[in-house]
């Protein structure tokens, strides 16, 4: 913060009045309300001081260790409404409903794994996946990527699993083709502009695009795909997979391919769960470290009480001792003095 005598004393927006006030983001000077908003407008600044913006040691002064302290409490406090609120405590396993409990083993019999996140979570509740119960068919939301276009997304709300996966990408590259009511503006409008931006896509065509689907619960799954084959059904692509909510399709250019990572089924890096929370890690570092001392410590095979005399060997001593008593050899003390 600068101090009383650094302040500027004009207004610093129009230069004419004195300046009253003092932005608590920015600091800038202004004189009236005028020129406060017309610093919030060139500057973008929404007046809220930044708590945790970097203070010198020298100018560093009460007011700013009592505003820290201050911004502690505030996140212990914020903590503690967290944990007290249901929805957003989510520490331990919660029961799920009866149709997401369908959902989950209808993918199971499937061999798909499929996951679900908190409910407070964009992701679950934006999930329009639907499993029909009656006809035993499950109905997948998809999120389509297309890198290449400037990472453009379009969601597809409910497909049937038998569909194949080329006519899938057909509707979506020409989306024009696909309107079914024409009369519909929003839909009109939002198609025409995905078709100007997947151009690039229409004139490679099929031949020269690939599908890949995000990796989840692989190591660095972030940066892993599985390639899907666009003459099989969805369901059939997504066998032994593991889906979060619903699936997440990138397609890509052929020339592109090289910058992801494809992996596949049988080479997958899947992370056991016994190691997922870390008192179990730290008990698998404790285990390592212990392993190497003992393997680097060097052992005194002379004075080493793990390497003394055996039983057998002690009786052997015992009994050799008795038969010597029994022989009546003189000692050599004896023997010596018998000479001399």
């Amino acid at each position: 913060m600068a101090t009383s005598s650094d302040k500027i004393e004009d207004c610093e927006v129009c230069g004419k009045n004195k300046a009253k006030y003092t932005c608590p983001k920015c600091e800038v000077r202004t004189c009236c309300l005028e020129c406060v908003n017309i610093h919030k407008k060139e500057l973008e600044c929404d007046g809220i001081r930044d708590k945790t913006k970097f203070i010198p040691l020298k100018s560093f002064t009460d007011l700013d260790i009592l505003s820290d302290y201050r911004f502690l409490e505030e996140a212990a406090r914020t903590v503690d409404q967290l944990k007290r609120n249901p929805l957003k405590n989510y520490t331990c396993e919660i029961s799920l409903p009866m149709h997401l409990n369908k959902l989950k083993i209808a993918a199971f019999k499937r061999n798909i794994t499929l996951q679900f996140m908190p409910q407070h979570f964009s992701r679950h509740q934006n999930n329009t996946t639907y499993f029909n119960w009656k006809t035993n068919e499950l109905y997948w939301k998809i999120e389509w990527i297309f890198p290449q276009a400037n990472c453009t997304k379009w969601v597809t709300k409910r497909v049937l699993e038998h569909t194949r996966l080329s006519l899938l990408i057909e509707e979506i590259l020409y989306p024009t083709k696909s309107i079914k009511k024409k009369n519909d503006i929003e839909e009109l409008s939002l198609k025409i502009c995905l078709n100007e931006k997947l151009q690039f896509y229409q004139a490679a065509g099929l031949s020269r695009i690939k599908v890949l689907l995000k990796a989840e619960k692989v190591l660095k799954s972030d940066l892993k795909f599985y390639e899907l084959d666009i003459t099989l059904s969805l369901k059939e692509n997504l066998e032994n997979k593991t889906i979060i909510e619903f699936p997440t399709i990138y397609i890509i250019l052929n020339d592109h391919a090289c910058m992801y990572e494809i992996i596949d089924t049988d080479d997958e890096d899947i992370i056991d769960s016994k190691y997922n929370s870390a008192s179990e890690r730290r008990k698998r570092k404790y285990k390592q470290t212990n392993m190497k001392e003992e393997t680097n410590s060097t052992v005194n095979y002379f004075f080493n009480s793990e390497f003394s005399e055996s039983d057998e060997e002690k009786s052997n001593k015992k009994s050799k001792s008795k038969w010597l008593s029994n022989c009546n050899i003189p000692n050599y003390n004896e023997l010596v003095k018998m000479k001399q």
